[in-house]
């Protein structure tokens, strides 16, 4: 063997030490929970701490999904036609039930109502409306001492309504009428609309009568054809047509300037799978409202609502449900008691005006 062979196999056989002396110092940094890896001839430490884990840890304590808040109720498909918010127009023919109709004259005997008046016993309406229109016409007999205000006609038949078309008709000489709808597309058909007018003169909701138009809002009531949505409703101006909506629908609609047409459009844009409508109201309650298209492939449509919430289903007449909750009720903010601190600043405030 010669010298060079020597070397060359001695060399190896350091490698294989080192090899070895290498393997049992990364063992032993693993044993002391570290190692030490070897890169571009520098030594970097790599200890367990710092080390990122692939997944986050866990606790002893598993978590648990939040309980479910909503259930299903099923709705008969039918019910799209019925509810306070049912859109009756010169588009949507009513295609409600004419049922649970009430005379407004025997509502007032049997509640002993005096604050206002109909043409005659009967005036009917939905018996909801019917208790809303004794509460708002008592409150306003209490602040203004004024009975003076005659429900002059609510629910109306199909036959009645198509007479007042002809009528209207005759006398215009128009062929179509912007002031009475034709029969099978007005609103009195639903028994949600009351027009209004006084002894021995017309209504038109000035003077103390802007009373009405202030507070209705409050009782689920609105002013259904305004002045300025003329083209939308295709209706002339009606200062004596209120509609009832329920709360709060009457009044988001009357603070955001829009008629029912605007409002049933917006509330396309609330999905139950998407942003809810949030709304206070003057007295401070909270509402969440959302809409529920209706199931067309069965005869009914199973509606999600929460489980521990009052909430209303109405129809929209067209397509679908406008489901509304009631989420909280808010006291109304109250005077706050001057603190010590603001009295202080006060007296300071004081002092230096007094001293200038």
């Amino acid at each position: 063997m010669t010298m060079e062979e020597k070397k060359e196999k001695k060399g190896n056989g350091m490698s294989v030490v080192m090899d070895v002396l290498l393997s049992l110092a990364l063992l032993g940094g693993i044993g002391y929970g570290g190692y030490y890896l070897v890169s571009h001839g520098k030594t970097v430490e790599q200890r367990a701490e710092n080390i990122q884990p692939l997944t986050e840890a866990t606790t002893e304590e598993e978590t648990t999904e939040p309980a479910e808040i909503y259930d299903y109720v099923e709705v008969a498909n039918q019910e799209i036609y019925d509810g306070n918010l049912v859109l009756v127009n010169y588009e949507f023919p009513f295609q409600g039930s004419e049922e649970n109709l009430v005379s407004i004259y025997q509502v007032m005997l049997e509640n002993s109502c005096h604050s206002f008046g109909t043409k005659d016993g009967d005036v009917k309406v939905q018996k909801e409306y019917a208790e809303k229109l004794l509460e708002m016409f008592d409150a306003f007999y209490q602040e203004t001492y004024d009975n003076n205000v005659i429900v002059q006609s609510g629910y109306r038949s199909s036959e009645r309504q198509q007479e007042l078309y002809d009528e209207d008709l005759a006398k215009t000489g128009l062929d179509y009428s912007d002031t009475v709808a034709k029969a099978g597309y007005s609103e009195h058909q639903t028994g949600l609309c009351v027009d209004l007018s006084l002894y021995q003169a017309d209504y038109d909701g000035t003077g103390i009568y802007s009373w009405i138009n202030e507070h209705c809002t409050e009782y689920g009531i609105m002013l259904r054809y305004p002045e300025n949505k003329v083209d939308v409703t295709r209706i002339s101006y009606e200062p004596w047509h209120y509609r009832y909506v329920g709360v709060p629908h009457a009044e988001y609609i009357t603070q955001n300037g829009i008629c029912l047409e605007e409002y049933m459009t917006l509330l396309y844009g609330y999905p139950y799978d998407g942003e809810h409508l949030q709304f206070t109201d003057k007295q401070n309650q909270t509402y969440e409202i959302y809409y529920y298209p209706e199931d067309t492939t069965s005869e009914a449509t199973k509606i999600p609502v929460p489980k521990d919430k009052e909430y209303t289903i109405s129809g929209n007449n067209q397509d679908g449900f406008i489901v509304t909750v009631k989420t909280a009720e808010t006291e109304l903010p109250t005077e706050t008691e001057e603190t010590e601190e603001t009295k202080e600043i006060e007296s300071t405030d004081t002092e230096t005006e007094t001293n200038s």
